[in-house]
């Protein structure tokens, strides 16, 4: 299972935005990795569209690899659950629809959330440190919020005080953030204007170790931004489940 800490806080990557350039690597171990971060890429970036199949064949050649690591990058990006198994043995991409993120951001609200009321008092200078640093590189990049550059600092801002709480929660955390930067990227909602004090806010909260304000301002942004995607998507669509943990995330701070 890809660990988070590789699939969304290496420092250094500088990964492609589609499957264009042919891969040098030498490691078997290394051209996994690298046509990994291609073929993710491409599917947050709508490249490779939800529903559609996919061709070993065609992405190893594009690639400039063997079908050995194309299928393996599969593989793992299967575990991740942006593709899937379609008949006839053939991968596709994970559909996506207003049900499906509705049901994603309620379940991302009820754990990092709940998380955060239990861990934010663990916060080291070193994850504060990290998260100030990240909320400058987003604010850098401008209002747009939809750039590998922004992309890859709030990964980084929001996973930092998730991991406190343990791998395995910060792994499926990673993954459900995965998830909704797919749906955010490729319908181009950006950040909205909400987005820069939202994130401002949480950061004090998080300095002041304040769990239950931190857990708040977590769900209520979570929720702002599921809501704009489902009205650019689907605006008849009910978010039921999200507004459910919404009044839930709310009660359980004490707020009314």
């Amino acid at each position: 299972m890809p660990r988070p800490d590789l699939l969304l806080w290496d420092e250094s990557g500088d990964k492609a935005e589609g499957l264009t350039r042919p891969v040098t690597a030498p490691g078997t171990g290394t051209r996994m990795a690298t046509a990994c971060d291609r073929i993710r890429d491409a599917i947050l970036n709508g490249d490779l569209a939800p529903g559609a199949r996919l061709s070993q064949v065609r992405i190893a050649t594009e690639l400039g690899l063997s079908r050995s690591p194309v299928r393996e990058a599969l593989r793992l990006i299967g575990r991740e659950g942006l593709v899937c198994s379609a008949p006839g043995r053939q991968v596709m991409i994970a559909p996506a629809s207003a049900a499906d993120l509705d049901e994603l951001s309620a379940l991302r609200i009820k754990l990092d959330c709940q998380t955060l009321r239990a861990s934010a008092r663990d916060l080291r200078p070193e994850d504060l440190a990290m998260m100030r640093t990240a909320l400058g590189r987003m604010e850098a990049a401008g209002p747009g919020g939809t750039d590998a550059a922004y992309e890859k600092a709030h990964r980084l801002f929001h996973l930092t005080p998730i991991r406190r709480a343990g791998g395995r929660h910060a792994d499926f955390s990673a993954r459900l953030q995965l998830h909704v930067e797919r749906y955010r990227r490729i319908w181009r909602t950006g950040s909205g204007p909400q987005s820069a004090p939202d994130h401002r806010s949480y950061l004090a909260a998080c300095e002041a170790r304040d769990g239950e304000t931190a857990a708040r301002l977590l769900a209520l942004h979570y929720a702002r931004a599921a809501l704009m995607l489902i009205a650019r998507m689907d605006p008849s669509f009910e978010p039921v489940r999200l507004r459910a943990a919404l009044i839930a995330a709310r009660q359980g701070s004490g707020t009314s």
